[in-house]
């Protein structure tokens, strides 16, 4: 519930003691009712089991949301916890137990959400009875419930070694993070968008004329793959392929209460269509001379470490978007689906107002509609609908509760635990904005979070509809990113968010792609309009835009 003053301003009230901050890359808006009962659980049961086989002094994050906005505050390990999590930690990098984790990511876990998430999608919910499609939404609940815990299992896997790697680096050189962190770029092509599917598409429409010019026509993206999906032969299979595997992803956020990709037909159109341009490729590894460049700034002491860590930078780069792309984002977009199929079967009995509505319902609300025994009225689910749409983070505090405490110190910890807690600790840090910075005409600042510089048009992007106006080129101006704009992230020609750094999902798909980003502006979004000419430089982290 949303708690106002008289005046009508949003009261942000601690949810509980501690220091509490808000996670704005994440959750760049207020989330559904849905996704605000099921989302805290996952967090801290999946964090809490790594936390402990990483030998970590903290038990993750105690996540909640207060008006919709998510916030977040750290619980400490028990005591009685830490001589086991001592011994946990002397394991970490000696055993190197994150190659353990994607390892069974690999053979077991993606493998079977895959699985999963497929046999629900094969399930024609208009074609099923009411009763059936209650229980069929009861299937997607419980599978977003375990995927969410699923995710964050593999947080520790995901950002501990290059955090390590970035704490490492920091000590040995002066030289930009930001380059070092670009020397994994090629390790996680699904990052930069590069799926099988897409390019078995491709290959299949330069394989027939009639198919390209019907993808070449100015029909609205939705017809374009009606027609498409009609045709018989290879380049209706390959699609379908394709729509199965990135259609029913969230785009722009882990709330199923944001549009699937099958939402935004226009935007995947515009995708077949760059993946057909020959001059579009993926930019692979960095350069031997560029590595050469960075590995000399290493003291000569240090360059085989350098090495190793590096290597495993590499090695797992690809988890820390896949851990979600295959877990939660997908199945939050099969929830979606679930959701809009009983929505609308409401709408056209006059319950609620539009489908969509429905997610904006607790789930014991959704049970009541479902089974005819009550809930919300059709207006009390609109006005959760317009309070979601017309309030940003960008609004709320940035902190609540108590002041934050200063960290304990940490230098009579065990060598090993110390090394995890400043891996954890640097990895976090970078996750987040800086700052607010100084402020001056036509300039935005931010992290420069992978250089290079870009001039182009840009696309303010607030909902995921308005990834169909994204043209190649552009430059993507948002609040955030999340795992599912890689879909779309290769049409633009660079990146700038509110949110974010070094290490958020904007920052690693820059890097992938080879594309300038600046990540924490903070207000991008607020001070730059949809056309306006832009530049921005990846490595100073400054945005310059026409002022007024």
């Amino acid at each position: 519930m949303n708690i106002y003053t008289e005046a009508g301003t949003l009261e942000f009230h601690p949810p509980g003691p501690g220091a509490w901050s808000i996670d704005a890359a994440h959750f760049p808006r207020p989330v559904s009712r849905f996704q605000a009962e099921i989302h805290p659980k996952g967090i801290a049961d999946g964090f809490l089991e790594c936390a402990r086989r990483y030998g970590l002094l903290i038990d993750g994050l105690d996540f909640r949301f207060v008006n919709g906005f998510a916030y977040s505050s750290v619980i400490p390990a028990p005591e009685d916890e830490i001589p086991a999590r001592f011994e946990a930690a002397e394991r970490v990098f000696r055993d190197k137990i994150w190659r353990r984790d994607l390892e069974r990511w690999d053979t077991e876990v993606k493998p079977a959400s895959i699985k999963t998430h497929r046999a629900l999608l094969a399930i024609d919910p208009d074609a099923l009875s009411d009763e059936e499609l209650a229980a069929y939404v009861e299937t997607c609940r419980d599978n977003l419930v375990k995927m969410i815990r699923q995710h964050h299992c593999f947080n520790l896997a995901a950002i501990l070694p290059v955090g390590d790697f970035m704490a490492h680096v920091a000590a040995w050189s002066s030289l930009p993070l930001s380059d070092y962190l670009a020397l994994s770029r090629g390790a996680a092509p699904e990052s930069a968008g590069e799926f099988d599917e897409i390019d078995d598409l491709a290959k299949a429409l330069r394989d027939d004329p009639e198919a390209r010019a019907t993808l070449a026509s100015d029909a609205p993206g939705a017809e374009i793959i009606a027609r498409l999906r009609a045709a018989k032969g290879p380049v209706a299979q390959a699609l379908e392929a394709y729509l199965d595997f990135v259609g029913y992803r969230l785009l722009n956020s882990l709330d199923t209460g944001e549009a699937s990709a099958i939402e935004v037909p226009d935007a995947l159109i515009a995708r077949i269509r760059q993946a057909l341009a020959p001059e579009v490729a993926h930019l692979g590894v960095v350069p031997e001379a560029e590595l050469a460049r960075l590995r000399k700034a290493i003291p000569q002491e240090n360059r085989a470490m350098f090495d190793d860590l590096l290597e495993e930078v590499r090695t797992m780069s690809r988890l820390r978007d896949e851990r979600g792309f295959y877990s939660d984002v997908w199945a939050g977009g099969v929830m979606r689906r679930a959701l809009l199929a009983a929505g609308a079967r409401l709408a056209s009995a006059g319950r609620i107002e539009e489908p969509a509505h429905l997610i904006e319902a607790s789930y014991d609300e959704i049970k009541d509609l479902l089974g005819k025994t009550g809930g919300p009225s059709g207006a009390e689910l609109a006005d959760r609908a317009h309070y979601r749409r017309s309030h940003r983070a960008e609004g709320a505090p940035a902190a609540i509760g108590d002041p934050p405490a200063p960290p304990p110190p940490m230098d009579a910890l065990p060598p090993d635990t110390l090394r995890v807690m400043t891996g954890l600790g640097t990895a976090v840090q970078s996750l987040g904005s800086p700052p607010d910075t100084e402020r001056e005409p036509s300039v935005v600042r931010g992290i420069g979070a992978s250089p290079g510089i870009y001039t182009g048009p840009a696309r303010v992007i607030d909902t995921p509809e308005d990834l169909s106006r994204l043209v190649p080129g552009d430059v993507l101006i948002a609040a955030a990113t999340s795992d599912s704009f890689n879909i779309v992230l290769p049409l633009v020609g660079a990146i700038v968010t509110n949110a974010g750094g070094l290490l958020s999902h904007a920052a690693i798909v820059g890097r992938e792609f080879g594309i300038p980003s600046v990540v924490g502006t903070r207000n991008a979004t607020a001070l730059i309009t949809d056309g306006m000419q832009v530049t921005v430089n990846g490595a100073t982290g400054e945005v310059e835009y026409e002022d007024g």
